[in-house]
């Protein structure tokens, strides 16, 4: 252990997530020439010089050490983990001046990170002409999930005073093997099942290096009300994340009409922090499982329809228990050499995994209004974007606000596409369509 307040550790294990992560990473380097990683996007209000944030960054111990972890896999059947070396080279934090436009760089929203030979995570400064400052925070999925980077960011943040943080989740006890084969072998054949092709998918056809677009909707307080009494007349008040993901499968469907025909049903995987209620947990290792939710092409064009079957397949995989029997497939595959895993991936679907991905980071950028002493004005998440089918969204919710990212490939999405995709979930969250 490194001798800190909360003692950091030299090695740790990856867990079943974060293996699946890390085998996502490896496809998606295959397809698209990107990483899997994740950006969260902060603007503060006030300047914050480089010479300010390198001296904080110095100062903390955890900093230094996490971008001193490297991924070693070792022997084909071992378990890979995050190996601390004191002599690796730390990230430098790089400085740029922000477009007049706002529009940040497209290479710091869809850069990479060589996760053996460079540093899992990096903060980048740009300074706007006016007054204020943005940061830039990237890392690789394979340590941290999106929640996990919010609490790692939250922690550089703090004045030592208040800073705290658990970083390594304990690892669960373990059901008796054969229970646990079991499981995973019913799983797999559930994913099969419900992976079965025709899907509904933007993708068109696969390039050696697609490039990768973003594009924020952001709403404000008062229509965010406006979209919570929506979820709540379609009896989806308690969970609003599934009239967010109809709505969105509403949009991404009307595109693939105007092209011609739906073409199959919509699988949509989404991911489910395991986190306990109420309490921070774990900042390193992805703390999440999924659901994998599939509606039938016949309702593709009906939001409340949609809906209530998400509703109504929520609560039977939740009765199922189908998170906790995916973690459990998860932790029994990550023994698994990656050549051989990525092949599992992708065989129920022909490598298509899903007709896109979708996420919802909830209510966890409520409360952030301060980072590095300066008062923080937005926060956004930019989500890593697997392709095929090179579709996400990501939904979080700041300072009361409901926001959107929205990744894609210009190969397979039209910027005119791009806005009337946008400009469709639009108009269904706020009740006007569907």
């Amino acid at each position: 252990m490194l001798e800190t307040a909360n003692p950091l550790p030299e090695h740790i294990v990856l867990n079943g997530a974060d293996y699946f992560c890390l085998q996502l990473d490896r496809l998606m380097w295959q397809t698209s020439g990107k990483r899997n990683v994740c950006v969260l996007v902060v603007t503060l209000a006030e300047r914050l010089a480089l010479a300010d944030l390198q001296q904080q960054l110095d100062q903390r111990p955890a900093y230094q050490w996490l971008c001193r972890l490297r991924l070693r896999e070792g022997l084909p059947f071992s378990l890979a983990q995050w190996v601390y070396e004191p002599k690796a080279a730390m990230p430098v934090v790089s400085e740029y001046p922000l477009a007049a436009s706002g529009k940040l760089p497209d290479g710091l929203l869809s850069g990479g990170l060589d996760i053996k030979k460079q540093a899992p995570f990096k903060i980048d400064l740009l300074q706007s002409g006016d007054a204020g400052s943005v940061l830039v925070f990237t890392w690789h999925h394979v340590l941290m999930d999106a929640h996990g980077g919010e609490l790692f960011i939250r922690y550089l943040g703090m004045p030592p005073a208040v800073r705290q943080a658990s970083w390594v989740a304990p690892e669960e006890p373990k059901l008796p093997l054969k229970v646990r084969g079991k499981i995973a072998s019913d799983m797999k054949q559930f994913l099969y099942d419900t992976s079965s092709l025709p899907l509904l998918s933007l993708y068109k056809s696969n390039l050696d290096k697609p490039q990768a677009c973003y594009r924020v909707l952001s709403f404000t307080p008062q229509q965010t009300l406006m979209v919570n009494g929506e979820a709540k007349r379609l009896d989806a008040g308690f969970l609003p994340s599934a009239f967010y993901l109809a709505a969105t499968t509403y949009a991404v469907a009307q595109v693939q009409k105007k092209r011609g025909e739906i073409d199959g049903d919509a699988l949509v995987p989404v991911p489910v922090d395991r986190r306990k209620r109420g309490a921070p947990g774990a900042i390193l290792g992805n703390q999440v499982s999924f659901l994998f939710y599939r509606l039938p092409k016949a309702i593709l064009e009906d939001v409340p329809a949609m809906t209530g079957e998400l509703m109504t397949q929520m609560k039977a995989l939740m009765r199922a228990e189908s998170p906790a029997h995916y973690t459990v497939m998860m932790d029994f595959l990550r023994r698994l050499p990656g050549f051989i895993y990525r092949r599992v991936l992708k065989a129920p679907t022909q490598g298509l995994m899903a007709s896109f991905f979708y996420s919802d980071t909830g209510d966890s950028l409520q409360d952030f209004t301060g980072l590095f002493g300066q008062p923080v004005k937005g926060a956004v998440h930019y989500p890593p974007n697997m392709y095929p089918p090179g579709l996400t969204f990501i939904f979080s919710r700041y300072q009361g606000a409901l926001q959107i990212t929205l990744s894609y490939m210009h190969a397979d999405l039209t910027e005119f596409e791009a806005q009337q995709l946008l400009a469709t979930v639009h108009s269904v969250l706020l009740g006007d369509k569907g």
